[in-house]
């Protein structure tokens, strides 16, 4: 058995009391600072909603509306782990939390003003400022204190966990799966690897984990628990070796590779004495398309109306620089492999939909003046808005391809035709991952046609509005033509 430092010069000279002293007061400042900011953005929607209704202050009802709300708040998001370190970098998870905890406080307070009799004292207007101000302010807090945390992480300043690595071989600790792990508040004091085989009796697991527990012990550094660093091909080893860990006073957790994580992050379902894990999700469920056709009509709507002056703009260049059609539509393939018709600005000077066709290049000469400059800002996209609003395409989702394209790709990719399980998208979670224009190579359609196949499997209402979030800055930073 060897036994390896693990960490930069930086990581070695972190004290212990330095990290115990600032952990917990860290947590209530920032467990604090929501208290107040809900109790501010209560008073500021009380005050809002009475200069605007021109009705007198009744500051005892507004205050204790906020207290309620803010304890609710702040306790509930103190269990559910809101307030731990490596949780604060984790948006998406806390955008969730935040969401559900700031509805499920706002309900408290509905059902304990119903229970005394108070619903009277509580003007719905300023309930609903106050709900809007809240949500506004605790998610700006988070979004402050994330990039704070990168960057005392990144620095070594703040470490969460100080944690033992052990693994049954020696490991590359510059690849992403352990450099994330001093980013997300594991500090990895100690490295070691068991010289296991498979000549490894009961008696040589013992001594190689009690050697282990009196190393650790030695080091002096209090350990709140163990990884273990196990690869697919290791598995058969992982029952044994979790048998002789008992002995190990504090908590053990995997640390999978890519396989095994993939396999233990799907759904399973309970079957008898065993379970069943998913390796292919079935189609949403009717809540499920309820809840993306809500979202899509929603902002497809408001995006047509917001930039209805824009879209008839480039109409009128379109129609200005170059003779033909303004709307280009092509045949392409959405849910289930069914044919609709896309719509997009023409951009070039033909208007290619049959068994041939060729991608747009760099400095291709068939590209229009004006649509350069639509493609290049996607623009030309903004048609399929109306694709949206038919149910033809969804705002996010793989990118539907021209069906020469199709056609092509169906038989040299084996996976292709997965894409086809959910509705084509405005855009998708392979453009905003940087895979947007041309793809010339067979390698870059599988990388691309990888990111869609995960969005698939791993689809939720909330990664819809990140790969929204997100477009926007990928459309700024990268090229199409």
């Amino acid at each position: 058995m060897s036994a390896t430092t693990y960490g930069s010069d930086s990581l070695r000279a972190l004290t212990t009391n330095r990290v115990t002293s600032l952990q917990r007061p860290f947590q209530l400042f920032i467990l604090a600072g929501d208290f107040l900011l809900i109790l501010f953005s209560d008073m500021a929607a009380g005050a809002l909603y009475r200069c605007l209704m021109g009705s007198a202050a009744d500051q005892e009802n507004s205050v204790g509306a906020g207290l309620l709300v803010g304890v609710v708040f702040v306790l509930v998001a103190y269990f559910q782990g809101v307030y731990d370190n490596h949780r604060l970098l984790n948006a998406a998870w806390q955008a969730r939390k935040v969401v559900v905890i700031w509805l499920s406080s706002l309900m408290t307070l509905a059902v304990v003003a119903f229970l005394l009799k108070s619903t009277d004292n509580l003007s719905r207007g300023e309930i609903i400022l106050f709900a809007v101000t809240g949500i506004v302010g605790l998610t700006m807090h988070r979004v402050f204190w994330r990039y704070c945390l990168a960057s005392a992480f990144a620095k070594s300043r703040l470490v969460d966990r100080k944690v033992i690595l052990v693994s049954l071989r020696a490991l590359d600790l510059t690849s992403n799966r352990f450099k994330d792990l001093r980013n997300h508040g594991f500090d990895v004091v100690r490295h070691f690897v068991i010289n296991a085989s498979d000549e490894h009796d009961d008696a040589a697991w013992s001594r190689e984990i009690c050697s282990i527990v009196r190393q650790s012990r030695a080091t002096g550094v209090d350990v709140d628990e163990y990884l273990l660093a196990i690869d697919w091909n290791e598995l058969p080893m992982l029952q044994k070796l979790s048998q002789h860990m008992r002995v190990i006073p504090q908590p053990i957790r995997l640390l999978p590779d890519f396989a095994i994580a993939d396999l233990v992050s799907r759904p399973f379902l309970p079957v008898s004495g065993t379970i069943a894990i998913e390796i292919q999700r079935p189609p949403l469920s009717v809540l499920e398309r309820v809840q993306k056709r809500c979202l899509d009509i929603g902002l497809a709507s408001f995006a047509l109306l917001l930039l209805a002056p824009l879209i008839l703009t480039a109409a009128v260049l379109i129609k200005l620089d170059t003779p033909g059609p303004v709307i280009f539509r092509q045949s392409r393939r959405g849910f289930n492999g069914k044919p609709f018709e896309i719509w997009k600005f023409r951009s070039m000077s033909v208007t290619e939909n049959g068994s041939t066709i060729t991608q747009a290049t760099r400095q291709d000469e068939r590209v229009t003046r004006i649509g350069r400059f639509l493609r290049t800002t996607s623009i030309d996209e903004l048609p399929q808005l109306w694709n949206v609003l038919r149910g033809e395409m969804s705002l996010v989702g793989p990118r539907p391809h021209a069906l020469a394209h199709d056609n092509y790709y169906d038989q040299v990719i084996s996976s292709y035709v997965y894409r086809h399980h959910m509705k084509p998208g405005l855009t998708g979670w392979a453009q905003v991952n940087g895979f947007r224009g041309e793809t010339p190579t067979i390698d870059l359609m599988e990388k691309r046609v990888e990111y869609d196949i995960w969005y698939v499997s791993n689809w939720s209402i909330w990664l819809d509005v990140r790969i929204i979030l997100r477009t926007a800055v990928a459309v700024m930073h990268q090229d199409a033509y």
